[in-house]
């Protein structure tokens, strides 16, 4: 006997059979273009996939949108200026560099000048990636006298046993601290990885960051397993050639931040524009 066909027409979604909830495609936004038969136990389904057949993908998909927020890194004065003329932005949060900011600016022409969206503050320490050769001292009294203007504030976990001050100003005022930790050569080990998230979070962060170049694409998993054994809100980003796609990757497996930039140039290799990030987070699911 001939297997029977049937047409699918559900707009919530491409299942084989109507007792199986399995979606037949979990990241495409529109999948109008694709038809064809499939077959399942026994049965004959035809894939017409128009106007009438699409994968809901927004509601079915804004679950990583909503988990994962997306930061705004801003690499000079000029652009934070420009940025801060916007009535809305294509971020969660604005990353204000402040080993970016030119020496001669005074606290108080920084303060006056607020983006609209909340402001995490960086003063980024010349050995991870840092702008600015300043001193400890000088570096810790910016972030300091900035820290009224900050909804987070990045630190390293390295250098974090040398910022008591600034770790209690930042919890008296309700400030989130991110405590960061970069690898511009290489991936580090899943174990080395897991000891300094335990020593930031002993040091009193909220989130972790970690960011790291990959040189290959089986180091895209040591980010994917440190997500699942994190104890606690973490932030995971690849830099490198294979940096773009990672980062979507990790929004998938839960990192809380992704980094994209805002203006004309990225801050760290790898980096998205801020509002292409923005979109293409709506389009996934998390795995």
């Amino acid at each position: 006997m001939a297997a029977s066909t049937k047409n699918f027409n559900s707009p919530d979604g491409v299942y084989f059979s109507s007792g199986q909830v399995q979606p037949l495609f979990r990241t495409l936004a529109d999948t109008s273009h694709l038809n064809g038969i499939f077959f399942c136990q026994g049965m004959r389904y035809r894939l017409d996939l128009g106007a009438r057949l699409r994968y809901n993908a927004r509601r079915r998909m804004s679950s990583v949108s909503e988990k994962c927020r997306v930061v705004g890194s801003v690499p000079d004065w000029q652009t934070w200026c420009s940025v801060a003329k916007m009535a809305t932005l294509p971020c969660d949060y604005v990353e204000l560099r402040a080993d970016a900011l030119p020496a001669e600016l005074s606290t108080e022409q920084v303060l006056a000048v607020r983006p609209a969206a909340p402001v995490l503050l960086t003063a980024r320490h010349a050995a991870e990636g840092g702008l600015r050769a300043w001193t400890e001292a000088e570096r810790l009294r910016v972030a300091l006298q900035l820290l009224p203007m900050a909804a987070a504030v990045d630190w390293e976990t390295a250098m974090l046993p040398h910022a008591t001050e600034l770790v209690q100003a930042a919890k008296a005022a309700g400030v989130t601290l991110i405590a960061s930790n970069h690898d511009f050569e290489k991936t580090p080990s899943l174990e080395l990885l897991l000891e300094r998230e335990a020593a930031a979070r002993a040091a009193g962060a909220d989130i972790v960051k970690f960011a790291f170049r990959l040189n290959r694409a089986e180091d895209m998993m040591v980010g994917v397993e440190l997500l699942r054994r994190a104890t606690g809100p973490l932030a995971v980003m690849g830099m490198g050639a294979l940096g773009p796609v990672s980062r979507l990757l990790y929004a998938q497996h839960g990192s809380c931040l992704v980094y994209g930039y805002l203006g004309d140039t990225p801050t760290a290799p790898g980096q998205w524009g801020s509002e292409l990030f923005r979109r293409a987070l709506q389009q996934l699911s998390s795995i």
